[in-house]
């Protein structure tokens, strides 16, 4: 089985921009409130990849997918028109 690369319990995407932010806003900006923060998104974030490890995965496949689904072919395509004079045109 495929299992995600976890940081401190964390997807790593979401680990290194948390460390990231926390290193810029802290390092530079003298920012310690932000250690606080940084401490609270990674604890919920590492809450919501123990109940299921594949959350970010499943939301960027669904974030993909239509907000509705027809389930037949619209009638004004233009994929596979038919030429003039053999029922170009019609519904049917």
């Amino acid at each position: 089985m495929w299992e995600p690369l976890l940081i401190g319990g964390v997807e790593k995407p979401f680990a290194i921009v948390n460390a990231t932010l926390a290193i810029a806003l802290v390092g530079d900006l003298h920012f310690y409130g932000w250690l606080l923060v940084a401490a609270l998104f990674h604890g919920v974030m590492r809450h919501l990849t123990a109940s299921d490890p594949f959350l970010r995965q499943i939301y960027a496949r669904y974030n993909w997918q239509a907000d509705q689904y027809v389930p037949w072919p619209p009638v004004s395509g233009l994929r596979g028109r038919r030429p003039v004079g053999w029922g170009r045109g019609l519904a049917c």
